[in-house]
């Protein structure tokens, strides 16, 4: 299982890349365009929802690494066994906190749908399918969480 796990979050992190790449590209036909006096409508808005879509599917390649922002000057300090349990006690927070969320981004996500939910400007970009990726990403993310947390009660040294 934390096999596929990983093999999802190495997908997720190479689209994060293409992503970016679009999102980039767009922003640079943006600039060019408007110095022309042709300017994109809808490009700004796009943009921001590829970051979006960026930052959310890319939670779990962070996860799986150890590399969101964290303070370990008090963990650090602890003896081992001590940091093992609050490192499991974080993890369970983490997961709890991540769950809510999830459920959170979905109900936002099914009611954004049922309301059909635009953005306001000259183009009416639908924003349910967004909020659906956001899922998937917190999804992949709790996934991950669970697989680290996992590992951590295999785990009878600090991890």
């Amino acid at each position: 299982m934390t096999a596929i796990i990983e093999k999802v979050n190495q997908f997720l992190s190479g689209f994060c890349g293409f992503l970016m790449l679009g999102m980039m590209l767009l922003l640079m036909a943006d600039i060019v365009f408007r110095a022309c006096g042709i300017p994109l409508q809808g490009m700004a808005e796009l943009s921001v929802f590829v970051m979006i879509i960026v930052i959310y599917l890319g939670l779990a390649r962070c996860e799986q690494y150890g590399e969101h922002v964290s303070l370990e000057l008090v963990s650090n300090a602890l003896p081992g066994r001590i940091r093992h349990v609050v490192m499991i006690i974080a993890q369970l927070l983490a997961i709890a906190t991540i769950a809510i969320l999830l459920y959170a981004v979905f109900q936002n996500t099914l009611d954004s749908y049922a309301n059909n939910e635009s953005l306001e400007g000259t183009l009416g970009l639908r924003i349910w399918p967004v909020k659906a990726l956001m899922v998937c990403g917190l999804v992949c993310f709790l996934l991950q969480a669970g697989s680290h947390l996992v590992k951590l009660l295999k785990n009878n040294r600090v991890a």
